[in-house]
């Protein structure tokens, strides 16, 4: 008797429950309202590391970022090559805004129904502008100046807002003297909602 039928039947069977469950795990939870921990304070932070690539340049990069109830904010991010680079710079300070729309409107539309990690993810698409600083091999730091165009998104490792998040990014690179460049990044960061405290504290006066 031929099993591979049986097995296959089994393997389907097993993926289908498996999915079933992790869907489950994600989504909203009786009662919920959508925003999955945003609305717990006034300011999200957070900080997050990882790699970045721009031609030739493969550098480890660091970021910091702070929203306003998830939406309006500013970063500051840092990469640094360790190693002397042969076209792009080898160190790079980039500041600036960031900007997720996609929050408020939705929640305004009730459009938050889950899964938790789809609405999170969508959620969570930012544009960014700001002014960069460079050092170009052979030269001092700043002596390459240029503005950033960016858009990323990010990918929670739980159904909430708070805790670690899995992020990639693309930008357009912009320098004063050189032709433009794209530049890719990942990162791996952690969120923090911040400002219950204060509003526990509001509540009891």
């Amino acid at each position: 008797m031929n099993r591979a039928p049986l097995g296959l039947l089994a393997l389907a069977l097993g993926l289908t429950c498996s999915l079933r469950a992790r869907a489950d795990m994600h989504a909203p939870l009786p009662g919920s309202d959508g925003a999955y921990g945003r609305f717990d304070g006034t300011w999200t932070a957070s900080a997050g590391a990882g790699a970045e690539r721009e031609a030739s340049a493969t550098r480890a990069r660091f970021e910091l970022r702070a929203h306003y109830l998830w939406s309006a904010g500013m970063y500051v991010r840092y990469a640094d090559a360790f190693a002397e680079p042969e076209q792009r710079a080898g160190r790079a300070l980039s500041l600036g805004a960031d900007v997720r729309p996609l929050f408020l409107p939705r929640f305004a539309l009730n459009l938050e129904q889950g899964p938790a990690l789809l609405d999170l993810m969508l959620d969570s698409v930012s544009l960014n502008i700001g002014p960069y600083f460079a050092q170009p091999s052979g030269r001092s730091f700043g002596g390459e100046l240029g503005l950033d165009l960016g858009v990323g998104f990010g990918l929670p490792l739980s159904a909430r807002a708070s805790g670690l998040w899995l992020e990639a990014r693309v930008q357009r690179r912009f320098p004063d003297e050189d032709r433009a460049e794209w530049l890719f990044s990942a990162s791996l960061s952690l969120h923090r909602v911040l400002g219950a405290l204060a509003q526990r504290a509001s509540r009891t006066r």
